[in-house]
């Protein structure tokens, strides 16, 4: 029996890491994305559209024969992107879209992995990526800070409301800070509608952020890797006791420390 892992977001970035990381422990891997792109012979790819419940609840029929051969699951939720803008400029199908990307179908796909557990009488552990923004929130990023923090409460609920089960072993979210990906090209892909809609009391800001996303823009300082995120979620996947969080980044242990220990009037002066 092999150890099985299923993570979304497996086309590129943390992703991809995380893929090739678990095949080179010995783990079957089935990556989960909206386009498989052939990224290792040893992975299984299959098309997943986080969007569409009916997708993610078609998906038990093909993992049925391999959680049955499953020594252990683990689920790794990573997929996500960001849908940046003010917030009185975003449309209804963008907030729909962020929050279906970030919680909806990672909470559908958590229980549908679940329930072939119990049937098979597998263990599952869920691993969800989340986001130093999930803490601290910041202009012009309302959307995507506020699925992420919604991520957080999602998961740490379905822990809860999941304690008879016999399979759930644990529910961990991993919190980095900026990681060198193409999440910010994505994210100024995403933020050109808005723009083209978006009020003028905010056009000034539009031009900054889309200069720090930019091709060849400045890295953040401590910028993490790809690598080092999938290394935190492999830590997840092998403790013998799980945590719920773990940190990634120095900006995620600040926020970390900021958000517990001061007030929200400090914060709120520290973070604008």
């Amino acid at each position: 029996m092999t150890k099985l892992a299923l993570i979304t977001g497996a086309s590129a970035g943390i992703g991809l890491e995380t893929c090739a990381l678990f095949a080179r422990e010995g783990y079957r891997v089935i990556a989960l994305s909206r386009q498989p792109s052939g990224i290792d012979s040893a992975v299984l790819e299959l098309a997943l559209d986080l969007e569409s419940f009916e997708q993610i609840e078609g998906l038990a029929s093909k993992l049925e024969a391999e959680f049955a051969g499953a020594e252990r699951v683990v689920l790794v939720n990573n997929s996500g992107y960001g849908q940046f803008g003010a917030l009185r400029d975003l449309s209804e199908p963008m907030w729909q879209t962020q929050f279906s990307t970030h919680v909806f179908g990672p909470i559908k796909l958590a229980s549908v992995c679940l329930q072939l557990c119990e049937e098979k009488g597998v263990p599952l552990r869920i691993i969800a990526v989340s986001s130093v923004l999930s803490m601290v929130p910041q202009a012009m990023k309302g959307a995507y800070c506020a699925t992420k923090s919604a991520m957080n409460a999602a998961h740490d609920s379905f822990w809860f409301d999941e304690q008879g089960s016999r399979s759930l072993e644990s529910v961990s979210l991993v919190l980095p800070g900026p990681v060198a990906t193409k999440f910010r090209e994505h994210a100024l892909a995403a933020l050109q509608p808005v723009i083209n809609r978006g009020s003028a009391a905010h056009q000034e800001k539009y031009k900054a952020m889309e200069a720090a996303m930019a091709p060849g823009a400045r890295i953040k300082p401590f910028t993490a890797s790809a690598s080092d995120v999938a290394k935190k979620i492999y830590r997840a996947a092998e403790a013998a006791r799980p945590k719920p969080r773990y940190l990634v980044t120095p900006q995620t242990y600040m926020a970390a420390f900021v958000t517990r220990f001061m007030p929200h009037s400090v914060q709120r002066a520290l973070l604008k």
